[in-house]
Order: C-alpha cells, then structure tokens, then sequence
C-alpha cells in the first residue's frame, strides 16, 4: 500500500514536471544561451549625457535577443555603476583582453591603445560630427581602426554620436574677437591638449574636477569655462554663473561601441551582421544635435545671457591658433592622419 502510494505521488511529481517544461518550453534551456556581457563605470541612465544614447543601442540589442531568429539563442547583460571595472579604461582593457565582449569607448580612452586617438578630441581639429565621420571613413584611418582591432583586439563596431561640443562659457564679455579672451581665468577638464589651446589664445587655463567648478565661478577664482550645451550647461546651472556662451567650436566629443576582435569575428556571419545593422538603423547623432540647436536657442533667447556667433573666418583663426599649439604633438603621429583631416573638411 505505502509502496503503491509512493510510486503514484512519484508518477505525478514526474508528470507535473513534463507539463512545466511543455509550458515553458525555454525553461530547460536559459541556462544554455549565450551571453553577451557590456560593462560601463557609470549609471546607464539617466546620469550622465553619452548614456542617454547608449541606451537607445543596449535597449535595440536586449529586444533583438528576444526576438529576432539570429539573436534568440544569446543573452544581453550590460553591467553599469562599476559593477564590474571601476572606468572605462578598465573596461576598455577588459575587451581588449577578452574578458568581456563589448563596452562604448571615446578617442581618450582608445589613446591607451594607439597615440593617433589623441587627435580625436584635440581642439581644432574636426570642424563638426560630420567632419569627424567624413575623416573615419577615409582609406588611412579606416586602416588605423584595422590596426587597432588586429593588434589590440578591440574593434570599433561603429561610431554613435557626439555627445556634444566644446564651447567657451564665461562672465567677462562681450567677447567680438580672440584678442578679448586674453588673461581670463578659464576652467578645462584637463590634458596637455586643452591646455596648450588656451595657452595658445592667451587665457589662462586651470584645471579643475566637476565638483569644483561651481565654487569656482561663485568666488572669481575663474570667469569661465570648457564645456557643453548637451551636460554641462545644466549641471553646471552656467546661466546662473556665465553670461556669455563662445561659440567657437573648440572640439567634439565621438561616442563609439566596441567589441573584443576575436569574439567578434568569430560571430557567425548572419549574427554579426544583425548586430551590426541593428546600430546602423539607429541614428542617435540626430538627438544630440537637436538638443543642442534648442538649448544655444534657449540660451539666446534669455535677455540676461548672449550666446556669441562669429563668421568663418574668426572660428578658422581661432581654430588654427589652437591647431599650431599641437606642432610637436602631430611630429610624432602619423602625417597621412592628418593630411586625411585635411582632405574631408
């Protein structure tokens, strides 16, 4: 009797195990999927500027896996707020090395890998987001990113956008030419480039984190600074502290995504190619020039602020004087590099 019971209570836990699995038919096999693992050091969202259009690609990515044919057998896991590496330099290492698959990246950061990315965010160099394109799918810097991704094994899955321009933000104006900037105490983020291109229009530059700038302005310790429209100007509160946005373009800030090479190219061709052109579909560049059109717009309008425009040939004069300053810097990369910046203005 206990034997004949025994047996029927194993007979159902067996049966109501079958029917489980006929309901949930991917139970048995979650556990088998790929995983494709993303690390970033900073909150995807909202936080920071570059993460509102990371996410527009990480989301796309997690609802391809879920349902597109190519995609179903692997798993998204984006990892944010330094759960894994504390920086992007850390993360950027991490694909480099293999240990995770993708993570965005920025030309400082690729500067660890090749010395030809500092070019990237150098002021005066790309006129525009677009000049800065134009100049990635020349024949040599295409060639740098073969490089990098044979030597390194980071690939460049694709240029995003740009977070945002560089302008000038200060309290001492107007400002109608170079020669009215002199001697004004300006904050940068840091690095021997925005260093040298503030030397080179003779204010002076101090270098200064985040957390500082505002005391900064409040006290006189410095009347302006290097920043966007797209973070900057809100978090700084700058209307309250600047009255004068330059619009002198002093550089872009390119976002990319990138992918471990050997990870990457052994993808099968028809996966690879749905990745790929799930981020060509999505086009996040748009976004930020919109924000930024409206908030120049927005800064304009404010009778108390003057957002300062200039002719071509006062941006050009600006530029090169920033350009000359990096003489010793550009002896030491790749000329053809350059001529190619050249080329596609």
């Amino acid at each position: 009797m206990q034997k004949t019971f025994a047996r029927s209570i194993i007979l159902s836990i067996f049966s109501l195990l079958i029917a489980l699995v006929m309901v949930f038919p991917g139970a048995n096999t979650a556990e088998s999927k790929e995983k494709i693992t993303m690390s970033t050091a900073t909150p995807m969202y909202p936080a920071f500027a570059e993460q509102i259009g990371i996410n527009l690609y990480i989301n796309a990515i997690i609802g391809m896996t879920e349902t597109h044919p190519d995609l179903k057998k692997y798993e998204f896991k984006i990892f944010d707020k330094g759960m894994l590496y504390g920086n992007q330099s850390e993360a950027l290492e991490a694909v480099s090395n293999g240990a995770i698959q993708m993570t965005y990246s920025a030309p400082h950061f690729l500067e660890e890998l090749d010395p030809a990315w500092k070019l990237g965010e150098t002021p005066g160099v790309f006129e525009s987001w677009d000049h800065y394109m134009r100049s990635m799918n020349t024949p040599e810097w295409k060639a740098l990113h073969d490089k990098m991704a044979k030597e390194k094994g980071v690939t460049i899955i694709k240029w995003l956008f740009d977070t945002g321009t560089w302008y000038l933000f200060t309290d001492t104006g107007p400002i109608k030419s170079v020669a009215d900037v002199e001697g004004q105490k300006i904050r940068f983020a840091g690095g021997e480039a925005f260093a040298k291109a503030l030397k080179a229009l003779k204010v002076t530059p101090i270098a200064l984190p985040y957390t500082e700038v505002v005391t900064a302005l409040q006290t006189n310790m410095i009347e302006g600074l290097l920043t966007d429209f797209t973070g900057g100007v809100g978090y700084f509160e700058l209307a309250r502290h600047t009255k004068y946005a330059v619009l002198i373009p002093f550089g872009n800030q390119p976002i990319c995504m990138v992918a471990n090479t050997k990870w990457w190219e052994g993808l099968p061709e028809n996966v690879r190619e749905t990745l790929s052109t799930t981020f060509d579909q999505i086009d996040a560049s748009k976004y930020y020039e919109k924000f930024e059109q409206e908030s120049i717009e927005k800064w304009d309008a404010d009778p108390k602020l003057s957002a300062l425009k200039f002719e071509k040939e006062e941006i050009a004069k600006w530029q090169k004087l920033m350009r000359d300053s990096f003489a010793d810097m550009y002896e030491k990369l790749d000329p053809e590099l350059i001529k190619a910046i050249d080329t596609a203005r």
